[in-house]
């Protein structure tokens, strides 16, 4: 039957649990100072305890039992894990399930049923009674019962563990009133009995654990090992105790070694331990009982159990020390007895010192004596999880250890939220309690809601994530209640911006509100909230209408640039993030690629994107990654590094590092779509500008090698002015790249601010090179620089006129002994020096012309002899390799008609007995006969061949090349028989006639092998062959 709340007025009956400790007294209260003096401690007391957190929640047990109760009273208790068993006074056994629904009830005797046994596997239940009856029931099998007449009073019973299973034994042990303890058992010829204790007075109760039999009677506790079949253990009763028979002896085993006693006002725990063998061998028994713990109460002891490491206590409340000298308790008439207290329950440790304790009210407590009352533990793997049940004649109250749910409500009811809230979150992962999202909920916004009553609308703030969680609507609700308190800023850091789905009008009404009270806030949410969670347009106009009365708010200008980025507007974004210097805002050119063509909407704005640059460059906002690198063509060109040097101020380097920032080469990458005309006409009023503008647009046309049709060719006469204004150490390299610029015009700029170097090129680019010379040898005094033009000119005159102009210069007589070098013999210029002229140093320069003439002579012989060296090794390597053999067999193929070399098919159509086989270092393989009508076919059809004569013996065949030598050594034709030949066949046939001149044959004999012994390898054109 599943728990219910229970109304005690219907009950007649007072709740189970109460927690006031003055017992109930009918006398009158005076009305003295002092006595309100006291009641007011008392309250004050009162109201601490009511703030201590109790250990157990209770309830009280109805179902079926309350009907059962009505005309009977229960007078004993046992529990297992699955079910409750009473003993009534009726001698009616009740089987009820853990919440008191009746299961099964047996009337097995007709007196009081004094003590109860399950055996651990939860099948049989045995009994016993004053009536003197043993009786074990079958759980499952009502047909089995069996019955024992011991003829006596038994007061206790116990089965042995695993007594369903232990079918040759089935022991059970009894005692009582015949002050004997027996063990009983099946036998041979039936029941057989062992007694095991006897002579001490009346057995009281016996509890059995595993191998150990525990039983208390009038001296104390005794302790019985089954295994042994010994007692090795004796517990005595503390002297001044009352008498053994007025109160119960209450056993409970904590585990397999460790036994609780309760007795009386005494509290005792023994634990079994081991016997060393020194002791065993002596002759003591292997086992014996530690205490560890004894205390005394003021109080009875009516139930005691283990409360995981502590002690749980049924306390009977009465003045012990009253029955100390009492033999007997009287029973009073009802009238004149005094009322009882409320029971109570304590939880004390190990040393008795009380933790917690609680007054309980079972129906009808007042007419109740100490041993009306148990207590039994249903035991539980895990502590927090274990059952008390704590009887009364006509109640049975359950108690529980509080658990999760129990301390959070016990914090709410006491409007402790932030305590309840912490334990709900800190509840493991895997707690299957009551705590529910719901419940937690409910208790957070309570919290909330007085937190916002007391203007801690901070603290409430933090809260909501933990206690909203992933709620809408409640989020929705909480942040207008902020909303409407003035207090957005408080809650806005913890909006939940994902996951939970809160209406856009809600992020909205946060963005316009902060908008107009915190517009720092406002600027922080549009960074950092995604774009999904509200209508930027919205938002979009709202700043826009505020802009418009102060449009140099930067903080809204700022903002609004998100904005419209956030809305996709790239070209307004791109614009207003250009006027705030915002960092990567050019990366928009890659987002909004394929949507929007940003390069159209920034013509009008070059200077704007160039002021951009410079901003960004001195404030370093640019990260290396993002300028473009030169490429090799560039850094080196017309003689001189375009790029940057260590010598250059900063300030060029600051402008040749715009020239390569992202903002200007797009207008540089983009000269289709915005002409350099239209980007020169805007930065004509910004010199910097403009030079930055076609000086990376004059390096961009070096990198791609396209000067001759530079899109910014007409403009290059005006670069000559703006790089000697603005990056002086390229101008002469520009002016010596450049071809599209006026000379005159670039040497009227160059004087007008007296640049000597630049005057002199463009001198000698107008071919005045003397005066160019002159400039180089009166202003600049540069003997290197005047032997380099003249070098350039390559101009003899040129060459006269510096050695004229520097004879009466002695210093340019040492530079030019020491750099002439090869270009002109020094003793020409030794000759023209000046008798009795005093040169400095002329001594040395002399000797450095004869020191470079002796090394230059030495490096001329060490190369010959290398030469000698390399040409007499490359010999002899190629004489080894002429004479290496090269492997041949007769299966070859010739590789022009592809028959084996000496195949008869091929001996059969060539009968030419002189035919023999050329085999190429290539190791190429062919027949002669085909070899040579291959390379005539090809002299005959013209194609090129790789023989060494002339071009015209290339072109002809051996016949035409033998008519030509008898012609042109043998003059022995007449010339009229060169004009009866008609065709080549006709020549061939006068050919072939013998001649007298046998030497001129020879020597076309000796003509022919040379022939052929140049006829190549037709494959790879190798000419050496292997004879």
């Amino acid at each position: 039957m599943a728990e219910q709340e229970l109304d005690m007025e219907s009950l007649g009956a007072t709740s189970p649990l109460d927690h006031s400790h003055s017992p109930a007294s009918d006398a009158p209260v005076a009305l003295s100072l002092d006595h309100n003096q006291e009641e007011d401690e008392e309250e004050e007391e009162e109201e601490e305890d009511d703030d201590e957190e109790p250990k157990l929640k209770y309830r009280r047990l109805a179902g079926s039992l309350v009907e059962a109760l009505k005309k009977d009273a229960v007078s004993t208790l046992t529990v297992s894990d699955r079910f409750l068993a009473l003993g009534t006074h009726w001698g009616l056994v009740y089987i009820l399930d853990l919440e008191g629904n009746e299961v099964n009830r047996w009337q097995s005797h007709s007196a009081t049923v004094n003590e109860l046994s399950i055996d651990t596997n939860g099948e049989y239940v045995a009994s016993a009674s004053d009536d003197g009856k043993v009786i074990i029931n079958n759980l499952y099998n009502p047909a089995e019962i069996q019955s024992f007449n011991l003829k006596r009073p038994v007061r206790g019973i116990a089965l042995e563990p695993d007594y369903s299973k232990r079918t040759a034994t089935r022991q059970y042990v009894t005692g009582g009133l015949s002050e004997t303890l027996t063990l009983s058992g099946k036998g041979w010829f039936g029941i057989k009995d062992v007694i095991i204790h006897s002579g001490e007075g009346p057995i009281y109760t016996v509890k059995w654990r595993n191998n150990f039999i525990a039983w208390a009677s009038d001296p104390g506790v005794k302790i019985y090992d089954t295994t042994t079949q010994l007692k090795f253990a004796f517990i005595d009763r503390p002297l001044d105790s009352p008498r053994a028979d007025l109160f119960r002896a209450n056993l409970c085993w904590k585990d397999d070694e460790t036994l609780f006693i309760g007795w009386a006002d005494s509290v005792k725990i023994g634990v079994v331990k081991e016997r060393s063998k020194m002791d065993i061998a002596s002759g003591l028994p292997a086992k014996y009982v530690e205490i560890v713990c004894q205390f005394r109460t003021d109080f009875v002891v009516s139930g005691i159990a283990p409360f995981a490491d502590q002690i749980m206590i049924l306390a009977y409340i009465t003045d012990v020390n009253e029955h100390k000298n009492v033999d007997v308790v009287e029973d009073a008439p009802t009238s004149k007895r005094k009322k009882a207290q409320q029971p109570e329950i304590h939880i004390t440790d190990i040393e008795g010192n009380e933790i917690a304790n609680d007054v309980l009210a079972p129906i009808g407590y007042e007419a109740y004596q100490a041993n009306d009352y148990r207590l039994a533990e249903c035991l539980s793997p895990s502590p927090s999880e274990a059952s008390y049940y704590i009887m009364s004649p006509k109640d049975i109250i359950l108690a529980k250890p509080r658990d999760l749910d129990d301390h959070i409500e016990f914090l709410v009811e006491r409007k402790k939220y932030s305590e309840a809230l912490k334990a709900a979150e800190n509840a493991p992962k895997d707690y299957s309690g009551r705590v529910q999202v719901r419940h937690i909920v409910d208790v957070g916004q309570k919290y909330i809601g007085t937190l916002l009553d007391e203007g801690k609308y901070d603290d409430a703030a933090v809260l909501c994530p933990k206690i909203l969680r992933e709620d809408a609507e409640i989020w929705e609700k909480w942040i207008f209640k902020f909303a409407e308190a003035k207090k957005i800023h408080s809650i806005r850091g913890f909006i939940p911006l994902k996951d939970i789905g809160l209406s856009p009008s809600v992020y909205e009404m946060v963005l316009v509100y902060l908008l107009s009270e915190d517009q720092k806030a406002f600027a922080q949410c549009i960074k950092d909230w995604p774009t999904t969670l509200y209508t930027p347009n919205r938002i979009i106009e709202a700043v826009e209408e505020v802009l418009n009365h102060d449009p140099k708010n930067l903080i809204l200008m700022e903002a609004l640039c998100d904005l419209y980025h956030t809305a996709n507007n790239f070209p307004l974004a791109l614009l207003l993030g250009l006027k705030l210097r915002r960092p990567k805002i050019l990366d928009l050119f890659h987002t909004a690629k394929g949507t929007v063509n940003l390069i159209s909407h920034i013509a009008k704005h070059v200077v704007l994107v160039l002021e951009y640059d410079d901003y960004m460059i001195k404030t370093d906002g640019y990260e290396d990654t993002e300028f473009i690198e030169e490429s090799e063509a560039v850094k080196s060109v017309g003689g001189i590094s375009w790029i940057d040097a260590d010598n250059v101020p900063n300030r060029v380097k600051l402008i040749r590092r715009a020239e390569l920032a992202p903002g200007v080469q797009l207008f540089v990458q983009n000269t289709d779509q915005i002409p350099v005309s239209q980007c020169v006409k805007q930065l004509l009023d910004y010199p910097k500008y403009l030079h930055i503008y076609l000086s990376s647009l004059y390096i961009s046309t070096l990198s791609s090698s396209t000067l001759l049709s530079s899109p910014a060719s007409e403009f290059e006469s005006l670069q000559v002015e703006l790089y000697a204004e603005y990056d002086y150490p390229r101008l002469l390299p520009f002016l010596r790249t450049s071809t599209h610029y006026s000379i005159a015009d670039a040497f009227e700029t160059c004087s007008g601010r007296d640049l000597v170097p630049e005057m002199v090129y463009l001198l000698g680019k107008l071919g005045n090179n003397r005066q160019a010379l002159y400039m180089i040898i009166e202003r600049l005094r540069d003997v290197k620089r005047a032997i380099e033009f003249a070098k350039e000119q390559n101009d003899d005159e040129l060459w006269d006129d510096l050695l004229k102009y520097s004879m009466d210069k002695p210093t340019f007589i040492i530079g030019l002994l020491e750099n002439l070098g090869s270009h002109i013999d020094p003793i020409r210029l030794i000759r023209q020096i000046p008798m009795d002229m005093e040169i400095p140093g002329l001594r040395g320069a002399l000797i450095k012309i004869m020191t470079d003439f002796g090394i230059q002579m030495s490096l001329t012989e060490g190369c010959e002899k290398i030469l000698i060296n390399d040409t007499v090794e490359l010999l002899e390597n190629l004489h080894k390799s002429l004479k290496r053999g090269i492997s041949f067999s007769h299966t070859i193929k010739c590789g022009i008609c592809d028959q084996d070399i000496a195949s008869e098919e091929f001996a059969e159509t060539n009968t030419s007995s002189s035919d023999s086989t050329r085999i190429f270092f290539c190791q190429h393989t062919f027949h002669k006969s085909c070899l040579l009508q291959s390379n005539d076919a090809k002299i005959r059809s013209g194609t090129p061949t790789n023989q060494n004569y002339s071009v015209n013996r290339r072109r002809l065949s051996f016949y035409d090349y033998a008519i030509n030598r008898i012609y042109d050594q043998g003059r022995g034709l007449a010339s009229d028989t060169f004009g009866q030949i008609d065709t080549i066949g006709t020549l061939n046939q006068s050919f072939m006639t013998p001649r007298p001149d046998s030497t001129l044959f020879d020597r076309m004999e000796r003509d022919h092998d040379d022939y052929e012994e140049s006829v190549p390898c037709p494959i790879c054109k190798g000419t050496q062959l292997h004879k």
